[in-house]
């Protein structure tokens, strides 16, 4: 096979005008991932919210235990304050909020509850570990 075929062929710099383009761009895209991920979380978080007030009003009406309907009225509680701290802006919600809830095993429930890899999950696992229970 000749050379010219295997052969990459090389393109041209880019001029300054083009260069700065691309990169207005590139931030562009990227700015708006992150809109879209953080529009995400704060459905997410809505869900999350809703759930938890569906199993606080599930154990009012069941006259469930007071631990149960503690728990939940918690759970919601601290669904309101993520979902309040997403609608603020802040990207990051603070770790020390969810290790009260990994020590504690309510009556009924596993220890291998879902766990919150994300900040923003920890809403949704403390809700989904409700949904469990109801279950």
């Amino acid at each position: 096979m000749p050379d010219s075929v295997t052969e990459v062929p090389k393109h041209r710099p880019l001029d300054d005008e083009t260069a700065a383009a691309l990169t207005l761009f590139n931030t562009y895209l990227v700015a708006d991932r992150e809109q879209q991920a953080h529009e995400r979380a704060i459905r997410k978080a809505e869900k999350a919210k809703d759930e938890a007030a569906a199993a606080v009003r599930k154990f009012n009406e069941e006259n469930a235990p007071a631990s149960e309907t503690a728990a939940a009225e918690g759970a919601y509680r601290e669904a309101v304050e993520a979902l309040s701290r997403l609608r603020g802006g802040d990207q990051a919600a603070p770790q020390d909020t969810n290790d009260e809830a990994e020590n504690e095993t309510p009556t009924g429930a596993s220890n291998e509850a879902p766990t919150a890899e994300d900040p923003k999950d920890e809403v949704t696992a403390a809700a989904a570990g409700l949904t469990r229970r109801l279950g």
